[in-house]
């Protein structure tokens, strides 16, 4: 069946990252709904994306995730992940716009944004998260297929751009699922999962793709939030960190806290 939403080159992939696409992502970013434990996307829709990508040999490339915030950021910031060196995982913090080389990062998160013109009904990806790096997704792997086209076919058709957002998986990817732990103003910490002491786990991303795929199964998650808890069960939702300098004061606050292990 022939595409029938057309679908704008991509900020990162066609185009270069210009201020414009930083300034937009500030506002796009604050506007997305706040994470909570509710939030949940159907198994159904998962498995039918994550097929589109299996059919497009992109699984380990493309995936998507619940659309959604921590914090609001400031004006002239963006949300920026930066890999940890001395545990596997990443730290997503908000940066002023113009410490960036836009260069030297790529889109990680997008939102659909659909929009009806004289030439019918189009879609526009809006990343709103960046990471360093080149992307992990080209130009090849995407323009001699429909892979964009089917997912913003299947997004339209199912009402699903404010639920869905799509997402580049990093490369390589983690061994293991990993939970994402707020900070406060330092942004959040994905760490692996089997890191976690307390806590409830949302599921956020999808695929898991250190596990085989299952057409028919219920596809694991590969990223989840943790809504933090104090040793006592409380929740409180994100970790109350005071001014921390680096990764090795933040891991060690989080073991002190009671929320990973060392």
């Amino acid at each position: 069946m022939a595409a029938t939403v057309a679908v704008r080159p991509i900020p990162g992939v066609h185009l270069p990252l210009t201020a414009d696409h930083m300034n937009n992502s500030n506002t796009t970013y604050n506007e997305l709904p706040r994470i909570s434990s509710d939030m949940h996307v159907s198994q159904d829709h998962v498995r039918n994306l994550l097929a589109i990508f299996v059919k497009h040999g992109l699984r380990e490339k493309i995936g998507i995730h619940r659309l959604h915030k921590h914090d609001n950021i400031l004006e002239k910031q963006v949300k920026l992940e930066t890999k940890l060196t001395t545990k596997p995982g990443k730290w997503i913090k908000p940066v002023p716009i113009d410490s960036l080389n836009l260069h030297n990062i790529h889109p990680v998160v997008f939102k659909f944004v659909f929009e009806l013109g004289p030439g019918g009904l189009s879609l526009r990806l809006d990343p709103y998260e960046f990471g360093e790096g080149p992307s992990p997704v080209s130009i090849c792997d995407l323009d001699n297929n429909n892979c964009m086209e089917e997912v913003a076919d299947y997004i339209t058709e199912n009402n699903l751009a404010d639920v869905i957002a799509l997402q580049f998986l990093d490369s390589p990817q983690s061994k293991e699922p990993t939970a994402e732990v707020e900070v406060g103003t330092h942004g959040t910490i994905v760490l692996p999962k089997s890191m976690m002491i307390n806590g409830k786990l949302t599921p956020t991303g999808w695929p898991d793709s250190n596990q085989p795929y299952d057409p028919d199964g219920d596809p694991p998650p590969g990223e989840h939030w943790n809504e933090a808890k104090k040793p006592d069960g409380a929740v409180t939702h994100k970790v109350h960190v005071d001014s921390i300098e680096n990764e090795i004061e933040l891991l060690d606050e989080l073991v002190r806290q009671g929320i990973v292990w060392a």
